[in-house]
């Protein structure tokens, strides 16, 4: 079993090929969505759901971060269309058959919070946080967060994330039902994969069958509100003037505290 190599996307195998660790890897830019990076987190899926084998996938980022969400300096051949490497990642995300486990090593933003609702566990560290600042630079929900979130927290606390864009914290977001458990940052890595461990050796069938039952009622809603979610920031949103302006005034704002950081 040889896994692709990839540029920005780190792929391990271990437990007897039962448990793939799949480390998002542009640390430079704290895992950003950059579409190189969106191609090889998809072809790496892509590889993990052929393999039979493989029973749980553990994705954590490389880094201090976790995943920041959308790269905003550097966009070129960014796609949210159906069928774009971001429709398609999420299409993954919510009909695999293989248990997920997010191990959040630190700060997620975006996307790096909206898509921990198509795992089927979350573990964070403790000085991990979250927040979703869609309206910020523009854009709208997406990873089918338009209907997780409201599912998993309600519609009043999901809308502290996605229209007021509070950040919360890594308990926080236990409270709220959006991460299983926060774990110790010493060893945080380790403890996940022993977790994964244990899953990998239940019995192969019960497990496929107990996530399928939980999945099944919802699985057509998410598939839906990923098309949705694509199609109108596709045709209204990214590229658009309220995203342009955002994009303006944010590399205003990193130009300035660049000039600042250049005078210490």
């Amino acid at each position: 079993m040889r896994p692709p190599v990839l540029e920005y996307a780190k792929l391990e195998i271990c437990q007897n090929d039962r448990i793939a660790l799949l480390k998002y890897n542009r640390p430079s830019s704290g895992n950003s969505l950059h579409p190189k990076f969106l191609r090889d987190v998809v072809t790496a899926m892509q590889w993990i759901e052929r393999e039979s084998s493989i029973r749980v996938v553990v994705v954590t980022g490389e880094g201090r971060f976790f995943c920041t969400g959308m790269e905003l300096l550097d966009t070129e051949g960014m796609s949210f269309e159906i069928g774009s490497d971001f429709h398609e990642l999420n299409r993954i995300f919510i009909t695999s058959k293989k248990i997920l486990i997010a191990a959040v090593n630190g700060p997620a933003a975006g996307y790096g919070t909206s898509s921990l609702a198509l795992f089927d566990l979350v573990y964070a560290v403790p000085d991990a946080y979250f927040f979703t600042p869609f309206v910020k630079w523009g854009m709208a929900a997406e990873g089918a967060s338009s209907v997780s979130f409201p599912k998993i927290m309600g519609h009043q606390r999901a809308s502290l994330l996605f229209i007021a864009g509070d950040r919360i914290t890594a308990q926080e977001a236990r409270d709220v039902g959006l991460v299983s458990k926060v774990l110790s940052k010493k060893d945080f890595l380790p403890q996940v994969m022993q977790i994964a461990q244990k899953i990998a050796d239940s019995p192969p069938v019960s497990l496929r069958t107990t996530k399928e039952l939980m999945k099944a009622p919802v699985r057509k809603d998410l598939l839906d509100a990923n098309d949705r979610e694509c199609t109108v920031i596709h045709n209204e949103r990214y590229g658009f003037a309220e995203f342009q302006d955002a994009v303006s005034n944010f590399k205003i704002e990193q130009q300035e505290k660049r000039r600042l950081k250049s005078k210490i």
